[in-house]
């Protein structure tokens, strides 16, 4: 074996891999019963939210409102399949299936524990992403070829909201604080980061501190790639996202260490 190769088989990247390998083998072998929740929410939402209330509500902009919340919805989707994975799931396999003790018996470490479910948290986040997409472009929502970036694009959104659900998981003292995650920021963060309404509908102080929150540039970044409404702005977004993933992530594979390395 070459210097390279062994050089690479010791990054977390490569036994990231290998705990990604873990989780997507569990996947393939229950899919069945996983692949409605993937499906069948987001139709709901475009349905009821977007045809249903959206016939109440004015076009914004160029955008008929289906049209502007499909975007959000990507986004959105993302987000929530990379939490529940990273929270609720990376906790079960942690506590109650004691997953991350038999493989520290390995040559991998806390670093690839957290690589490695965040990857996976990606994964489920470009499923996701890409389901709504197929299900925007079936209801003639997509105005752009360039949507087709928006499915790399939910891969990111996945290893930044894994990356902080993560910090969580190697913290929390009973999987209930998963809760406390959901309800007092993943929700809110939900309502208020312009999946519904553009952000200048707010008062000043809100509107700053809606940008401040992770799904915001999220969506606005795939809403640009949808309509095809391009802008230099949507590169800083991009940055803030990369960004909150590399801090969180570097945080997560901390107090993962302090919690396995005892």
């Amino acid at each position: 074996m070459t210097a390279l190769a062994q050089s690479i088989q010791t990054t977390p990247i490569w036994g990231g891999f290998r705990v990604w390998q873990r989780n997507r083998d569990a996947f393939v072998r229950a899919w069945k019963v996983e692949i409605g929740g993937i499906a069948v929410e987001p139709l709901v939402m475009l349905v009821a939210v977007g045809f249903g209330l959206g016939a109440f509500v004015e076009d914004i902009g160029d955008l008929s409102y289906a049209e502007f919340l499909a975007p959000g919805l990507i986004a959105s989707q993302a987000v929530f399949h990379a939490t529940f994975d990273s929270t609720y799931g990376a906790y079960l396999r942690m506590e109650t299936h004691h997953l991350y003790e038999a493989i520290l018996f390995t040559p991998l470490g806390p670093a690839d524990i957290v690589v490695g479910e965040v990857m996976w948290g990606a994964t489920r986040a470009l499923v996701a992403g890409a389901a709504v997409l197929t299900m925007a472009t079936a209801f003639g929502l997509v105005g752009s070829p360039l949507a087709l970036l928006a499915i790399p694009t939910a891969y990111l959104i996945g290893l930044m909201i894994g990356s902080i659900a993560m910090i969580l998981t190697a913290t929390a003292t009973t999987i209930g604080a998963m809760n406390n995650f959901f309800t007092l920021f993943v929700l809110p963060m939900f309502w208020a980061s312009g999946v519904f309404f553009p952000l200048d509908r707010l008062p000043d102080g809100l509107e700053a501190a809606a940008w401040a929150l992770p799904l915001t540039p999220s969506a606005a970044l795939v809403r640009g790639l949808v309509t095809g409404d391009m802008s230099w702005w949507m590169l800083l977004w991009l940055l803030e996202m990369i960004a909150f993933t590399l801090v969180a992530l570097r945080l997560a594979s901390f107090f993962m260490y302090r919690r396995l390395i005892k």
